[in-house]
């Protein structure tokens, strides 16, 4: 009867183990499944090449509204502090708007997921930190800025902009970091998912565009003062 008993315990003990050994399989396959799901790109190459246009041509302006303004040349009675100290600012985050990081994004034909996350993540660490919380926020609460003509004009429109860039990642990284959880049941499942990888990465680029005319409003406020001073 004992024999029998373990005969029995070692025939469950074995089923256990090979239902432990084929769920592991099969979480193991849907895992390498779902790879290679989210492997799908989606098609931005119209997109990129417009929105690179617009780019372009904001940077420009920015480019050209600031150089109105050199120290040795200079011959107005506004002061210059707030005027370098502005242009300065300006300058820097012209340099991180037109980085190699960024610009990268726009040569693009295609992206996936990782590429989408990354584009987020590059926006918020080196554009929205680098170049309008220490540069623009910082440059819009200095002494020497506040005193240079219609501060009180610009000011309201730059924090409220600066808010608004700030939260704008909140959600679409949101998104993008709970991908891990999307199986495709169906084709609709999948289109579904690669709309939000796209529409994700069309809003990080809205907002890139918006910290553009953030600047370039900025750029054109300098220049208005530099001229009229």
């Amino acid at each position: 009867m004992k024999k029998i008993l373990l005969e029995y315990a070692s025939m469950f003990a074995y089923t256990i183990t090979g239902l432990i050994f084929g769920f592991s399989f099969f979480l193991l396959f849907l895992n390498f499944y779902h790879m290679d799901e989210l492997a799908d790109t989606v098609d931005v190459s119209t997109y990129n090449d417009t929105s690179k246009v617009s780019v372009e041509n904001k940077l420009n302006m920015i480019r050209n509204n600031i150089a109105v303004y050199d120290q040795d040349s200079y011959t107005g009675s506004i002061n210059i502090y707030g005027l370098n100290n502005a242009k300065l600012r300006m300058e820097a985050c012209l340099e991180i708007l037109e980085s190699d990081e960024m610009m990268r994004y726009f040569d693009l034909d295609t992206i996936d997921i990782q590429d989408t996350y990354n584009f987020t993540r590059d926006f918020r660490n080196i554009v929205l930190n680098d170049c309008v919380a220490m540069q623009i926020n910082s440059m819009f609460s200095t002494d020497t800025v506040s005193t240079l003509p219609n501060f009180n004009v610009i000011e309201p429109y730059v924090k409220l902009s600066i808010n608004n860039l700030l939260n704008s990642t909140n959600y679409v990284q949101n998104n993008l970091e709970n991908s891990d959880h999307y199986y495709f049941s169906t084709n609709v499942n999948k289109i579904n998912f690669f709309d939000i990888v796209e529409d994700s990465y069309v809003d990080t680029m809205n907002n890139y565009q918006y910290t553009l005319d953030l600047i370039v409003e900025i750029s054109n406020w300098y220049k208005d003062i530099v001229i009229g001073g």
